[in-house]
């Protein structure tokens, strides 16, 4: 297994506040890897500054092995590293297709399994996978997306990130608002998604359903790594998870 996503000492300010304390993570090829944490941990400061939405003070960030850090989040997404961001952002005044097609702007022509296929018939094939994923973007393509529901949005959120093909998808906060068994169907299709071959990193509030299809999990604290490990080991551990993660 290769270590596709690697954050070495990584330190970000806000003007005076130093919200992120030298951190290091890793994701390998493959793995569902979590950032949890309470509310001020810094979760959210990490995927965005992996992201390069929000810029390191300090500290090395390398995607497949080339240094990226403070890159822009369009020359990532051209190298595979896509978010879909906390609050969904849905562009408003366009259709659900639409809204997914913007996220298709960074494909170009490549080799698959050895037959080179242009942007357009890796658009239309990426634009069937996540109709199939999530059949109700199909069902309302055509509907104006600022209509859909909460957890309809965030499924769009997701599917239009994947419209890149990211080979990382980055998710902040994908159950974030979200009825319990609409977050059931959400992180399902998480699920789904690392099976067809996406690496996934996941900020979320919601420990216990994480820490349920994740590989490996940090728990960030004040900004610090306060434990690691394998997701199982971590939820066994009953008061770890009622100190740091809210419970079960």
């Amino acid at each position: 297994m290769s270590t596709i996503l690697e954050v070495n000492d990584l330190v970000v300010d806000y003007g005076i506040i130093r919200a992120i304390k030298g951190i290091h993570l890793s994701v390998e090829q493959g793995q569902i890897v979590a950032i949890l944490g309470a509310n001020g941990a810094g979760k959210t400061s990490t995927i965005r500054t992996i992201n390069g939405i929000v810029k390191a003070k300090s500290g090395e960030i390398f995607f497949q092995g080339e240094k990226i850090t403070n890159m822009e989040p369009y020359k990532l997404a051209s190298r595979g590293m896509i978010q879909s961001p906390e609050g969904r952002l849905i562009l408003r005044g366009l259709t659900v297709e639409d809204n997914l097609l913007v996220g298709a702007y960074s494909l170009k022509s490549r080799v698959v399994d050895g037959i080179k296929k242009s942007a357009k018939q890796l658009k239309n094939e990426t634009l069937a996978e996540v109709y199939a994923l999530f059949p109700v973007l199909k069902e309302r393509r055509k509907q104006q997306a600022s209509t859909l529901s909460g957890g309809e949005q965030q499924m769009l959120a997701i599917g239009r990130a994947l419209m890149g093909k990211p080979s990382l998808l980055l998710l902040d906060e994908p159950s974030l608002g979200l009825a319990p068994l609409i977050v059931q169907d959400i992180f399902k299709a998480i699920q789904e998604i690392r099976a067809k071959g996406t690496t996934i990193l996941i900020v979320e509030q919601n420990a216990y359903q994480t820490l349920k299809i994740a590989d490996y999990v940090y728990v960030l604290e004040l900004g610090r790594v306060k434990t690691e490990g394998k997701s199982a080991d971590l939820l066994k551990d009953d008061q770890l998870v009622k100190a740091y993660l809210g419970g079960k």
